[in-house]
């Protein structure tokens, strides 16, 4: 728990909402999220050692597995009261389309009120990528809620099933839906084996990174480097050579990636082939 304190730059304190703020603002700006061992071939931890070997002391980044998996753990020693969630993934889907799988880990988080702190229920996830959630957001349902990079909202069909909406463009995207059953260990590692190694899975095929700082949030989707900053000003830029896709990775997201074998010929074959 120190260790991953002193990695995002938060010093530890009661388990209020205050914390919890912090803590995933800090998280989703510090610890990018990346695909290289999917995409090299190599099997990513699902065990808190290795997580924490990964994310906290060897410089990477990881998927929702690995960053959810870490978070609620931290959280839990840190005295919060925790359930391990589930969602299944609806971004770019529409209305009607069947059933996707449930493979997006995600944490939900009571805190009791008292004098100095309002409580309520939470839901954080540091895992989704270049649209996560870069607040802990309150589980009601038709509240807009504001964060730095986007607004979010939660609804719910009042028999179970809740979706995770993010305005983009003037209208209201579904990102996942998800229950509230506390949801085993077995099913994240099922989950990310599924997503490691079926030859379908977009997380094996294609290059993903991206981290949200305070101001900014930076995506990298194969070759295309993208920075937006909260101020509506937006810089692209195309990576021509895998050297710089890889230099990219190193000062743009702080991921080191002198232990990803053969990642520079797996750019080349995915991306400039």
């Amino acid at each position: 728990m120190v260790a991953y304190l002193d990695r995002i730059g938060v010093a530890p304190g009661p388990p209020d909402v205050a914390l919890l703020s912090r803590i995933v603002r800090a998280h989703v700006a510090t610890i990018p999220f990346e695909n290289l061992d999917p995409f090299t071939g190599t099997e990513p931890p699902v065990e808190r050692a290795g997580i924490v070997a990964k994310l906290v002391h060897g410089r990477r980044g990881g998927w929702c597995f690995e960053h959810n998996r870490l978070l609620h753990d931290v959280l839990g020693d840190l005295g919060y009261r925790v359930t391990p969630l589930v969602g299944r993934v609806r971004l770019g889907l529409p209305d009607g389309a069947p059933p996707t799988m449930r493979t997006h880990r995600l944490t939900l988080i009571e805190i009791t009120a008292t004098a100095g702190d309002t409580g309520g229920t939470f839901v954080a996830d540091v895992g989704f990528g270049g649209t996560v959630p870069s607040e802990p957001l309150r589980l009601v349902s038709g509240t807009a809620q504001p964060t730095a990079h986007a607004e979010h909202r939660f609804r719910t069909d009042g028999a179970g099933t809740w979706t995770q909406q993010r305005r983009g463009g003037g209208e209201w995207l579904t990102q996942y839906t998800f229950d509230l059953t506390p949801v085993p260990d077995i099913d994240y590692a099922m989950g990310s084996w599924y997503l490691t190694h079926h030859p379908g899975s977009h997380f094996r095929t294609g290059l993903v990174a991206a981290y949200s700082g305070a101001d900014r949030r930076a995506t990298l989707a194969g070759t295309r480097y993208t920075l937006r900053r909260t101020d509506g000003r937006t810089e692209e830029r195309e990576l021509t050579t895998s050297a710089e896709v890889i230099r990219v990775l190193e000062a743009e997201f702080g991921i080191d990636t002198s232990g990803v074998a053969g990642l520079e010929q797996r750019i080349r074959t995915a991306h400039l082939g």
